[in-house]
């Protein structure tokens, strides 16, 4: 197939095979990472970037299993780069509030890391968990617990102090989150969360994904033209995220509370497994499919259990939820395991799928051609194979007009309007 672009993908071999692997990776990318983590933190946070970096690299070492090329990891760095410097951003200006006499509480200077400081640092965490990355993660709780007693204390002329000094022996945390919980009603303290101003959005592009590390362990990896909000309050009595494109979520830790997702108006929860959702503004459904444990799902009124292995499809028109067909559900959530299916939509239906997983930008002069229904079970690094099941099902042939990628119709004039599945 002459003019087809070369596979976007790179080869299925792990990534960060060993220690020293991710040691020449961290080296090799470290003035890049730390000019990002200044960027994000600002002039008077810039010292605070060695450690957000570190952090990342070991979330990436935790994660290795998932990284089959540099722009995997790329995409994994950048996301969670800027997932923590927004916490470290919280986690000083929690330390940095006013008291009741005017004065503020200013940190230490730190003296920034050497790359081999740094590095150093981050291998003594490797083979032990992340004592550094936990011991942050319940500090920045408490200090947004704090803040926001805080507020609440102001407003009610009650003496904050008493409260920060209940904080201080490591209760306010868990006390704060369902405190706020309990006062205005779980789903409306959900939904205001996950509205509010100071939400944690992640976004990715055409022909992205990313892996982002939520804060009690569970991991979201977000397919292209996706957008993950998560709340500021997340881990204080609040566990739960909100979706708008494809996301596949492994729940690591089983708690008292579920983890949340909210996708459209559906609301989806799950104590522990892995699922995936997926809806897209173009798609005509949201789809669930549970891939480890059970899955529940609430729609007004309406609860119903999904079991492991199984899906359920709610139409956008309202109409009944429903099982979905195995196309359905191949299409929603194959990319998952590396593979893009479009079971028999028409082109028109197809190209913007082609840019939104391969970054495939074609054009079709013929308009005739739109109409046509095509499928495609390719891998998700393979451009070429996704091209060619195109021509093979729709009976087309991939070409370049000028610069432009295109598609020219070759069926005979007598077969035009059938078409072939591969």
């Amino acid at each position: 197939m002459s003019g087809t672009p070369s596979s976007g993908g790179s080869s299925s071999s792990q990534l960060i095979t060993s220690e020293q692997v991710l040691e020449r990776l961290f080296r090799a990318g470290y003035e890049r990472w730390i000019a990002d983590a200044r960027k994000r933190l600002g002039a008077e946070a810039a010292s605070s970037a060695p450690r957000v970096v570190s952090k990342v690299f070991h979330l990436a070492w935790t994660d290795r299993s998932r990284f089959h090329s540099q722009e995997e990891l790329d995409a994994f760095l950048g996301a969670n780069i800027q997932h923590q410097s927004a916490r470290e951003l919280s986690r000083k200006a929690s330390a940095h509030r006013l008291d009741k006499g005017g004065e503020v509480h200013k940190e230490h200077a730190v003296k920034e890391m050497t790359i081999d400081d740094a590095w150093t640092a981050l291998k003594g965490t490797l083979s032990g968990g992340a004592p550094e990355a936990l011991r942050q993660r319940a500090s920045t709780a408490r200090h947004e617990a704090a803040e926001h007693f805080t507020k609440i204390a102001n407003r009610s002329g009650v003496n904050w102090k008493a409260i920060v000094a209940v904080f201080t022996i490591g209760i306010v945390a868990a006390v704060g989150g369902f405190w706020y919980v309990s006062k205005i009603g779980e789903d409306r303290a959900v939904a205001h969360a996950l509205n509010a101003p100071d939400v944690r959005p992640y976004e990715s592009s055409y022909g992205q994904q990313a892996n982002i590390t939520l804060d009690d362990s569970t991991v979201a990896r977000i397919g292209p033209e996706t957008k993950l909000i998560v709340p500021k309050l997340f881990g204080l009595g609040i566990r739960a995220v909100k979706v708008e494109g494809a996301a596949n979520f492994v729940i690591r830790q089983t708690l008292e509370k579920p983890f949340e997702v909210r996708a459209g108006e559906a609301i989806i929860r799950s104590a522990t497994g892995e699922f995936s959702v997926r809806r897209y503004k173009d798609d005509s459904a949201l789809v669930v499919y549970a891939r480890k444990g059970t899955v529940e799902l609430t729609l007004g009124e309406v609860v119903k259990t999904v079991a492991e292995g199984s899906g359920i499809l709610i139409p956008n028109n309202g109409g009944e939820t429903r099982v979905p067909t195995s196309e359905e559900l191949a299409e929603a959530s194959s990319w998952v395991d590396g593979k893009v299916s479009i079971m028999g939509r028409d082109l028109r239906g197809a190209l913007p799928q082609l840019k939104r997983w391969y970054g495939l930008n074609i054009h079709v002069e013929d308009t005739k051609l739109l109409d046509r229904k095509v499928f495609i079970s390719a891998s998700m690094t393979s451009q070429k194979e996704a091209i060619a099941a195109i021509e093979q099902s729709g009976g087309m042939t991939f070409t370049y007009i000028g610069e432009n990628m295109a598609f020219k119709d070759t069926l005979p004039r007598g077969r035009r309007g059938s078409t072939k599945r591969p």
